[in-house]
């Protein structure tokens, strides 16, 4: 599942995509996108064959605002783009065709933005996504 949603990540052209915690010492690109969990949520319902995994990640993007011109414009096309990635062409946006094993796909709360300290370089863009399937007991990602 996890391999499925840096596929289509990928999408997002001219972006580096990476699973992990976001750094700002390892994003040397002009775009990038790190996907890593949310710990402040996080429930699974446990049974005895399969359980409810509610499952919270966040999509970290970002830009380098010293490569560009225009960084607003630039950090809100990332965002869009990846939501084309995620969305575009499906029927059911809780449950995009290319994750079949989910019952749940959605954002959680509204996209924030995250605009650099004066010592910084990045602007960043946070969207955090839920997940609900179902998981066989002792089932790994």
């Amino acid at each position: 599942m996890i391999q499925n949603i840096l596929n289509r990540l990928q999408l997002v052209g001219g972006a580096e995509v990476r699973e992990g915690f976001y750094a700002q010492g390892i994003a040397k690109e002009q775009k990038f996108i790190f996907l890593q969990p949310y710990t402040e949520l996080f429930s699974a319902k446990n049974g005895i064959d399969k359980y409810r995994d509610d499952l919270t990640l966040q999509v970290i993007a970002g830009i380098n605002v010293t490569k560009t011109t225009s960084p607003t414009t630039d950090l809100i096309n990332l965002v869009r783009d990846i939501r084309s990635a995620f969305f575009k062409d499906e029927r059911n946006l809780e449950k995009p065709s290319w994750l079949p094993m989910c019952i749940s796909f959605k954002e959680a709360e509204p996209c924030k933005y995250i605009m650099p300290e004066s010592h910084e370089k990045h602007a960043l863009a946070v969207i955090t996504l839920t997940l609900v399937h179902t998981v066989q007991f002792g089932e790994r990602l």
